[in-house]
């Protein structure tokens, strides 16, 4: 996404969060649609479960709590590195975060921080994540994991980290320029798991394997936002992408897209079986709500899916909402699977 939205979308929240209040959630027989909504947030992480809350961290780090039964998301801060970050990172432009289940009482939060959008220039990092308390206690990384230095390589932005069924480690990051690939992590210091001092790709780096391209220049790659769901109940994984153009308002494009491979490096194949390496990736949600029923959904993007102790599935993604301005927001849907594939429940009212 661009800088001036980004930007935009940062004091928008700050402004929000400086008065920290909770935001009542629609009671399901109001809604216009099945969804759950949270205003205010943009490029929303997956949903965890942490002491029986569910907790969203977004850009740019933001993170808020929701009880289940409530009907109420709270905010709860805005500055993972109140108390110091890195010596690597610059105090600015934290993008997109992904977090994991680490240790008992940790997560790891993998995050993007961009210096030059324009020559993509950014580092993607991870912070410790105490959540012994309610209290989150975030403890940066003193190394970063990777970075790109220039529009010949995957731009370092949009983390997204999953663990496949032999317990490795997968960072899945990119946008635009050379598409999204992954590279295997090491469990125990989060950092690359093959040689963590080159920090850069190239073409010919073995220890990095492209996943998802949507075709054209480098200027007309418009792929970004991935994330791989490891099943738990089929032999899939799936990898949802976002393609065309983020952050315009109600004037955005983004669209998901998804395909699913038996590998955690794919290729991954859309169900005409097209790869997504070469432009594949079936329509999961459309740029102007045609998929979801309702014309407020515009430009979803940044996939998630949770899956709840009795068993079933929800979907989250951010929105544009046609019905409020274009305000950046969260949508959880209730998720089935028909024949090993995605499909929002448009009926059922989500309840968490």
């Amino acid at each position: 996404m661009t800088t001036l939205f980004r930007a935009f979308f940062s004091i928008l929240t700050l402004a929000t969060l400086a008065a920290c209040q909770k935001t009542e959630e629609t009671p399901p027989e109001h809604r216009n649609s099945a969804a759950m909504i949270y205003a205010g947030v943009h490029d929303p992480a997956q949903l965890v479960e942490v002491n029986n809350e569910l907790i969203l961290f977004a850009s740019a780090v933001e993170w808020s709590s929701y009880t289940f039964g409530s009907n109420e998301w709270e905010l709860l801060g805005d500055d993972i590195y109140s108390e110091g970050g890195p010596d690597w990172y610059d105090g600015f432009s934290l993008w997109a975060p992904s977090v994991i289940p680490h240790n008992t009482n940790e997560l790891r939060l993998y995050h993007s921080a961009v210096s030059d959008e324009e020559n993509h220039q950014s580092r993607i990092g991870f912070a410790a994540v105490n959540t012994a308390t309610s209290d989150f206690n975030f403890t940066s990384s003193s190394d970063y994991v990777l970075e790109s230095t220039s529009l010949e390589e995957p731009f370092a932005i949009d983390p997204a980290v999953f663990k496949d069924d032999c317990d490795r480690y997968w960072l899945v990051y990119g946008s635009h320029a050379e598409g999204v690939w992954m590279v295997e992590l090491d469990e125990n210091t989060g950092l690359l798991k093959e040689n963590p001092d080159n920090k850069t790709w190239s073409p010919t780096d073995e220890r990095f394997t492209e996943i998802a391209n949507y075709g054209g220049d480098l200027d007309e790659n418009n792929v970004e936002a991935a994330y791989v769901y490891n099943h738990p109940e089929n032999t899939y994984y799936y990898l949802f992408v976002n393609w065309d153009v983020c952050c315009s308002g109600i004037n955005s494009t983004y669209n998901i897209r998804v395909g699913r491979s038996e590998s955690p490096t794919g290729p991954f194949l859309d169900k005409d079986g097209n790869d997504l390496r070469f432009g594949g990736g079936s329509l999961f949600m459309d740029a102007n709500g045609d998929i979801a029923g309702d014309d407020r959904f515009i430009g979803p993007g940044h996939s998630g899916i949770y899956r709840h102790w009795d068993g079933n599935y929800y979907f989250s993604h951010h929105f544009y909402d046609g019905a409020n301005n274009g305000e950046p927001s969260l949508a959880v849907w209730n998720l089935n699977w028909v024949d090993d594939w995605p499909v929002l429940n448009l009926q059922d009212y989500v309840n968490l």
